[in-house]
C-alpha cells in the first residue's frame, strides 16, 4: 500500500472510530462526565484526521474536494456562523459554547470538517454499510446499558440528586438525548431488517429492534416517543409504496417478520412492568399538557423569550450559541414561576435556536441546506433503481426527520448531532457522488509546497500536536474541577478546593463556570474561617476572582450577583463601607435579569443590614406580588417589620401593630401553596420568629405546635431548638426542655451549648 492510499485508510478508520466510540464514550472522572468526553474524542480525531488530509494534499502538490450539492449550504452555514462568532454578545461564549454541551463556532467547524471527511474518504457505498454497522454496534451497547440500568444492574453509582433514577440514560448522560439517538437509528434498523433476507440473521435484527424500541419507551421522552410515531408510520408507507414497484416487494415479504415485531412488543408490554410503568408516565406527561394547557409548560415560555430575541436582533442574532447568556433579559415572570431559578441552555428548538442566536442569516442557510438535502434525498429515494442504495438512502432520509421532530422540543449534543451530518454525506454518497470530479482550487500553485514537504509536513504535524495539547489540557481542566467542586462540599476541606479550582481555571482559563466555583470557593473559605486576617484575604480574593469573572461575561447578572454577595460580606464581616459596593453591583444584576426574584431579595437583605426598612420592603413586596406563590418575600417582609417593631419599642402601640404585620406575613408564608424551593434557612426562621411572637402574645400552645412544625420541616435549625426549649424553660416545664437540648445533640452531637444546657437541668434534677 503507498503512502497515498495510506494516509487516505488513517482518514477512513478515523470516520469510523468516531461513529462507534462517540455515542457510547463516557468518563466518571471529568466533572461533565458525558459530553466533555465525546467533545474531546470528536475533536481529536478531526484534528488528528484533518492533520493527515493537509500531509496528504502536502505530498500530492494539489488539493481535491469532492463536488456535492451540499458543499455550498455547508459552507455557507460555516461562514454565517463564523459571523456570528465575532458580532456577538459574548465572544468567549460564541467560541467555546456555553458549558455541557459546547457548541461554539470550534463544534460548527468540527461538524464541518466531519461532513468533509466523510465525504472524501468515505465515499462509497462499502463505507456506508460500514457506518450502518458501527451505528448498529453502539445502538446495541446502549441498548443492552439501559436494559441493565432499568434493572438495577449498573457498573456505576450514579447520584440520584443529579440524575433521575426513574429516567435511564445509559451513555448519553440524559434519558431525552437517549431517545434521540435511538429514534435516529431506529430507522436504519428498520431498514436493515427489510432487506435483511437471511433468517438468522433478521431475526437478530428483530431482536435489536426490539430491545432499541423498548428502551426508547423506558427513557419517558414525549419527543423521543412523538418522533418514533411519525418516523414509523412514514417507514411503513414508504416501504408499502415502494413494493409496489414489484410484484414481490419489500413489504409484501415482511408481513409476516412485521406482525411478529408488533406481537414480541405487545407481549414485552403486557408482561413487563417497567414497560408498562413507562406507558404509564409517558400518558400522564402527555395528557398533563393538554389538562393543564401551555401555561404550565415551561417550553412555551422560552420559545416566546427566543422569538423576542430574534425580534429585537433579526439579521444575525445574539451570537454563535448566546441564548443562555441573554436569556435572563428576556426571561418572563411566567417561566420564573414554573422554573424558578432556571436558566435554558438552549431554545430546546434547533429552529428558533437559530432565529435567536444567528437570526435571519443563520436560519436562511439553514433552510437552504435542508431544502438542498431534501432534493437530493426524493431524487434517490423515489429514482434509484438499486433497491438497497434506495432503502438505505431512505433509512439516513429518516434519521433527518427523526432528528427534527425531536429537535422540535430538545436541543443538540455531540453523540446525536453528528449523526445528522453522516446523513448529509450518505445521501449524497447514495446520489453517486464522482471522486473524480472534484474541486481544485489551487491547480499548479502548490509546487513550493510539494518540493518542501517534508518542512510543511513537519509544521502540521507540530500544529496538530499543539492542538491536541490544548484540547487535553481542556480536558483535564474538568477533572481538577471535579475533585475541587467535591472538597468545596466536604465540611472540614474547603480549603483544599482552592487548589483544585486553580489548576482548573489554569489549564481552561476561558471557561467562566471554572473561574464563578473558583471565586465561591474563596466565599466557603471566609465564612469558615475564624481568624479575622484570613476572613479578609479570603473574601477580597474571592471579589478579584469573580471581577474576572465578570471580564469573561460582563453579559451574565449572576457574575455581577457573586461580586455583590462577596461585597455584603465584606461589609458584615470587615467593614460596613462594603455596602455600598454591595448595592451597586446587586442592580447591576437586576439589570440584566430583573425578574430574578433572588438578586431583589439578595439586595433587600443588604438594605435590612444597612437600616434601609423601606427600601427594603419596597423589593419585597414588588417580588410578592410578582411570584404570590413565593415565600421568601413574605419571610423577609415579616422579619423587617419585627425589626421595625425593636426599633419602636418605646411607643408600645406602634410596635404592636408591627409585630401584628410581622404576624400577618409570616403567616402568608407558612400557607400550605407556598414554595421554599429549598430555602431551608428562611424557611425555618420563619417558622421560630412566627412562634415567638404567638409566644409573646400569650399564644403558649400556638407558639409549641409552630416551632415543632419548622424543626419538623428542616431538623438541621439550631436556633428553632434553642427557642423552643427557652420556651419550655419559661413556661415551666423543664423536662420539655431537657428533652429538646437532646434532640438538639441528636442532631449535633457534640453542640457546647446544647451540653451546657443540658448538664444544668441535670444538676437541678431535671433528666
Amino acid at each position: 500500500m503507498n503512502n497515498k492510499k495510506l494516509l487516505s485508510k488513517f482518514i477512513e478508520l478515523s470516520v469510523f472510530s468516531m461513529v462507534l466510540l462517540i455515542p457510547v464514550i463516557f468518563f466518571t472522572r471529568t466533572n461533565d462526565v458525558f459530553e466533555i468526553n465525546k467533545m474531546y474524542i470528536f475533536r481529536l480525531m478531526t484534528i488528528l484526521s484533518a492533520a493527515v488530509w493537509i500531509i496528504k494534499i502536502i505530498n500530492e502538490g494539489g488539493v481535491s474536494f469532492v463536488k456535492s450539492a451540499l458543499n455550498f449550504p455547508v459552507l455557507g452555514l460555516l461562514a454565517v456562523s463564523l459571523l456570528s462568532t465575532f458580532i456577538t454578545a459574548n465572544f468567549n461564549v460564541s467560541l467555546f459554547g456555553v458549558y455541557e454541551d459546547f457548541e461554539g463556532i470550534l463544534t460548527v467547524l468540527n461538524y464541518t470538517v466531519f461532513f468533509f471527511l466523510i465525504l472524501n474518504f468515505a465515499g462509497d457505498e462499502r463505507s456506508v454499510k460500514k457506518i450502518v454497522a458501527l451505528t448498529i454496534a453502539a445502538t446495541v451497547f446502549i441498548t443492552l446499558y439501559g436494559f441493565a440500568q432499568n434493572f438495577g444492574i449498573d457498573f456505576i453509582r450514579w447520584n440520584p440528586e443529579t440524575y433521575n433514577p426513574g429516567r435511564f440514560f445509559s451513555t448519553l448522560g440524559n434519558p431525552n438525548f437517549l431517545a434521540a439517538y435511538l429514534v435516529e437509528t431506529l430507522p436504519l434498523l428498520f431498514i436493515l431488517f427489510f432487506i435483511t433476507k437471511d433468517t438468522f440473521k433478521k431475526s437478530a435484527v428483530l431482536l435489536m429492534l426490539t430491545g432499541a424500541v423498548v428502551i426508547l419507551f423506558l427513557t419517558k421522552s414525549r419527543a423521543g416517543f412523538l418522533s418514533f410515531l411519525v418516523t414509523l408510520l412514514l417507514i411503513i408507507i414508504y416501504t408499502f409504496i415502494d413494493s409496489r414497484k414489484e410484484k414481490h416487494g419489500i413489504f409484501a415479504e415482511n408481513k409476516k417478520w412485521l406482525l411478529g415485531f408488533a406481537v414480541i412488543f405487545t407481549v414485552t408490554a403486557l408482561f413487563s412492568g417497567k414497560v408498562q410503568e413507562a406507558f404509564g408516565d409517558l400518558y400522564t406527561r402527555i395528557a398533563f399538557i393538554f389538562s393543564e394547557g401551555l401555561q404550565k409548560t415551561p417550553r412555551v415560555y422560552i420559545w416566546k423569550s427566543a422569538l423576542m430575541m430574534f425580534k429585537d436582533n433579526p439579521v444575525l442574532g445574539y451570537g454563535l450559541d448566546t441564548f443562555q447568556v441573554m436569556f435572563p433579559y428576556y426571561r418572563l415572570p411566567e417561566y420564573w414561576r414554573i422554573e424558578w431559578n432556571g436558566t435554558p441552555e438552549k431554545t430546546h428548538n434547533i429552529f428558533l435556536q437559530y432565529l435567536s442566536t444567528q437570526g435571519i442569516a443563520g436560519f436562511g442557510m439553514y433552510m437552504l441546506l435542508l431544502a438542498a438535502f431534501f432534493k437530493k434525498s426524493f431524487n434517490v429515494i423515489f429514482g434509484e433503481k438499486d433497491i438497497t442504495k434506495r432503502y438505505f438512502a431512505f433509512g439516513f432520509f429518516m434519521l433527518v426527520i427523526a432528528y427534527f421532530i425531536q429537535g422540535l422540543f430538545n436541543y443538540t449534543v455531540v453523540a446525536y448531532g453528528m449523526m445528522f451530518w453522516i446523513a448529509l454525506a450518505v445521501i449524497l454518497i447514495m446520489g453517486g457522488i464522482n471522486i473524480n470530479n472534484s474541486w481544485h482550487p489551487f491547480p499548479g500553485r502548490l509546487s513550493f509546497i510539494k518540493n518542501n514537504a517534508v518542512l510543511f509536513t513537519g509544521v502540521t504535524a507540530v500544529l496538530a500536536i499543539a492542538l491536541a495539547a490544548s484540547l487535553t489540557r481542556y480536558w483535564a481542566a474538568d477533572m481538577y474541577y471535579k475533585v475541587g467542586n467535591i472538597a468545596a462540599e466536604t465540611p472540614g476541606i474547603e480549603t483544599r478546593s482552592l487548589e483544585f479550582y486553580e489548576k482548573s481555571v489554569k489549564l481552561n482559563p476561558f471557561r467562566e463556570i471554572y473561574w464563578v466555583k473558583y471565586g465561591i470557593g474563596f466565599e466557603r473559605c471566609a465564612r469558615s474561617a475564624k481568624d479575622p486576617a484570613n476572613v479578609k484575604h479570603y473574601i477580597t480574593q474571592a471579589i478579584n476572582v469573580h471581577m474576572h469573572t465578570l471580564k469573561l461575561n460582563g453579559k451574565n447578572g449572576y457574575n455581577y450577583n457573586n461580586i455583590a454577595r462577596s461585597f455584603k460580606f465584606y461589609g458584615e464581616n470587615i467593614d460596613k463601607k462594603g455596602y455600598t459596593d454591595a448595592v451597586k453591583y446587586y442592580e447591576e444584576a437586576i439589570k440584566r435579569d430583573p425578574n430574578n426574584a433572588y438578586f431583589g431579595l439578595d439586595l433587600a437583605t443588604v438594605y435590612m443590614n444597612s437600616g434601609e426598612f423601606e427600601k427594603a420592603a419596597k423589593i419585597c413586596e414588588k417580588y410578592s406580588a410578582m411570584y404570590p406563590n413565593f415565600a421568601t418575600p413574605y419571610s423577609y417582609l415579616g422579619y423587617l417589620h419585627m425589626l421595625a417593631a425593636r426599633n419602636t419599642a418605646a411607643n408600645k402601640q406602634q410596635a404592636n401593630e408591627l409585630l401584628d404585620r410581622a404576624r400577618q406575613y409570616y403567616e402568608k408564608a407558612v400557607e400550605p401553596d407556598k414554595q421554599w424551593f429549598r430555602d431551608n434557612i428562611s424557611m425555618s426562621s420563619s417558622y421560630s420568629n412566627l412562634a415567638i411572637i404567638y409566644f409573646n402574645s400569650g399564644k403558649v400552645k400556638m407558639a409549641e405546635d409552630t416551632f415543632n412544625r419548622g424543626l419538623e420541616l428542616w431538623p438541621q435549625y439550631r436556633e428553632g431548638y434553642y427557642n423552643l426549649a427557652m420556651l419550655y424553660e419559661n413556661t415551666g416545664n423543664l423536662p420539655m426542655a431537657a428533652q429538646t437540648y437532646k434532640r438538639v445533640l441528636s442532631v449535633f452531637p457534640n453542640d457546647e451549648k446544647a451540653l451546657a444546657e443540658l448538664n444544668k437541668l441535670s444538676g437541678r434534677g431535671i433528666k
